[in-house]
């Protein structure tokens, strides 16, 4: 809010008229009448005797304020779009520098209106003159220096972008070393980009496998909150429609066997279907104690080894087999009664101990 309109609302609150509160202040209505519609501003030194009149302070007078709600940085996003499709660019990017002059260290309006104008640049062009760059890349150094991480890292990810356009490899590798591991924006994926781009291709690869496997387990792990959240809904189809799909990409992507197993087996423990899930166990608890070995396929070769381990089938087998065994465990009561599961329960075990 500006002064012209806390001058105003100041005054009708306390219940004054123009002609009343020029009075006490010594000046013509008409000079308080040009103070509201901000065609003139007070007197310095009338501002004390102002304020005191309004029963407020300087810093409310003068609308000091560090920092803008998000509301209120969403709604001038909304003021920049609206003027640029009326008025232009140019518009956009005089009411965005008179904003920021009026909140210059409010980080995240900083940060939101470069943004902003440089997506307004891409649908409505940009504004006239060279500068409209050089104006973004200001604001984002401005925004990358905030004491508030995550508008920091984006301001650094957005910096990182220009250096890179320009080839400017050196700055880009320094902003991705100020990045943090789990950056929104993905760190891995800004470093695959600088190693191509700068042919490294040997530091590329190792790392483009990594972020092969972290995404085909992130696609994993939804396929198996999706199929949980069909069987729930009784949608029985849908899930197995999922359930196929874990078993094709099991094999595409050379995965833990194991995982082949784990959606027919949900399908069959929701269905309380004996045979079916009995059949599965007998290849799923097999493969779950074959060692996975990632490194073997092309996918997965480049990725640095880790000191070879226990298998971890093997560690993750005894709760399994404790469960199914477990007669609280109400879910798999419908095995227990499946001919030969007593059998195969102990074959398991003295597989496990060797």
């Amino acid at each position: 809010m500006k002064i012209n309109e806390i001058i105003r609302e100041k005054r009708l609150a306390k219940g004054l008229t123009q002609e009343q509160a020029a009075s006490r202040l010594g000046v013509s209505p008409p000079a308080v009448n040009k103070w509201e519609k901000g065609v003139t501003y007070p007197d310095i030194t009338l501002l004390p005797a102002l304020a005191r009149l309004l029963d407020t302070d300087l810093n409310t007078l003068l609308s000091f304020q560090e920092e803008l709600s998000d509301q209120e940085i969403g709604a001038f996003q909304n003021e920049l779009l609206v003027a640029a499709e009326t008025e232009g660019t140019q518009k956009a990017f005089a009411l965005a520098m008179e904003k920021l002059r009026e909140f210059p260290s409010c980080d995240t309006l900083v940060l939101s209106t470069a943004l902003t104008l440089e997506g307004l640049i891409c649908f409505y062009g940009k504004p006239d003159g060279d500068e409209a760059e050089d104006v973004l890349e200001r604001l984002y150094v401005q925004a990358a220096g905030s004491a508030d991480a995550p508008t920091a890292n984006q301001a650094k990810v957005m910096l990182f972008s220009k250096y890179m356009g320009r080839q400017e490899y050196e700055r880009a590798e320094k902003l991705l070393e100020e990045l943090p591991e789990e950056t929104a924006n993905g760190k891995n994926r800004l470093q695959i980009s600088l190693y191509t781009a700068q042919e490294r291709w040997e530091e590329a690869a190792p790392l483009t496998q990594q972020k092969l496997m972290k995404d085909i387990n992130g696609v994993q792990s939804s396929l198996l909150s999706l199929l949980d959240i069909d069987l729930k809904l009784g949608r029985i189809d849908e899930a197995k429609q999922v359930a196929a799909v874990l078993r094709e990409m099991t094999g595409i992507f050379d995965l833990w066997d194991y995982c082949a197993y784990l959606g027919d087996f949900e399908i069959a423990t929701a269905q309380k279907d004996a045979a079916a899930g009995m059949k599965i166990l007998e290849k799923m608890l097999p493969a779950m104690l074959k060692k996975w070995e990632p490194y073997s396929s092309a996918l997965y070769s480049r990725i640095p080894r880790k000191e070879n381990g226990r298998n971890i089938g093997s560690l993750l087998m005894p709760r399994i087999l404790e469960d199914l065994e477990n007669p609280e465990a109400q879910d798999f009561d419908f095995l227990r009664e499946v001919p030969g599961f007593t059998e195969f329960m102990k074959d398991m075990k003295e597989k496990l101990k060797k």
